[in-house]
């Protein structure tokens, strides 16, 4: 049962939306995902109590650090496939690696150099209190909101940064997709948005599953098929 978590210490970076979108792929795999929200503004509370939440998904709510074992024994119930938790970055965020044997850990950022210093950091703070009897937790940054016709120069910059400091980066990065914005509006899966009639579903569909991939090889596990 793969432990993901989701860490920036900096808002608007697209945490819970990757968080989500990484379900949302599993979850079409036929696997089941407990997510558990400690984003103190419960994004994913707010997503599980829309219309069409795929039922393989549950979400439990977690708003500090002292209920993360609560909700990960609540999660735990359902006999999830894998365990995504969505966190903030702070030192604070650093109190779930005593409660959570975790597998990887990303963060997002945008392509901002101020962002890429905020990723820095949360990765020496996996580096710090991520091992656990011996064993060091994977951490890698992931790439958001970036433009799909134009790939800016900021971008190459960002990567270069992160790159020196000796961060690793997922191949994949997340596109600026209107559709992945509409899930936290109608709530439910790609199904949902495709009923919904969402711009640029497709491209938005192929940039998930690519990023999906991405965590899978990441972790060395096998792509499950689709059910």
């Amino acid at each position: 049962m793969p432990n993901v978590a989701f860490v920036s210490p900096k808002g608007g970076a697209g945490k819970t939306t990757a968080a989500l979108l990484l379900a949302l792929g599993l979850a079409e795999r036929g696997l089941r995902v407990a997510m558990i929200d400690s984003d103190p503004n419960k994004p994913l509370v707010h997503w599980a109590s829309l219309p069409n939440k795929p039922d393989l998904i549950t979400v439990h709510p977690a708003p500090t650090p002292e209920d993360v074992r609560d909700a990960l024994r609540e999660g735990q119930r359902k006999r999830p496939d894998w365990v995504i938790l969505d966190t903030e970055g702070s030192i604070r965020g650093a109190m779930f690696f005593t409660t959570m044997r975790l597998d990887l850990v990303v963060t997002p950022l945008a392509a901002s150099q101020l962002e890429a210093i905020q990723a820095v950091k949360a990765a020496e703070m996996v580096a710090q209190f991520g091992p656990r009897g011996g064993r060091q937790v994977r951490h890698r940054c992931l790439l958001t909101r970036v433009p799909a016709a134009v790939r800016p120069r900021s971008v190459q910059k960002v990567v270069e940064q992160l790159r020196a400091e000796g961060v690793e980066l997922l191949p994949t990065a997340l596109i600026e997709k209107e559709a992945f914005r509409t899930l936290f509006d109608i709530g439910g899966d790609f199904a949902a948005l495709e009923r919904h009639g969402s711009h640029g579903l497709a491209a938005a569909r192929v940039n998930a599953a690519a990023y999906l991939q991405a965590v899978l090889d990441t972790l060395a596990l096998e792509t499950a098929p689709v059910v």
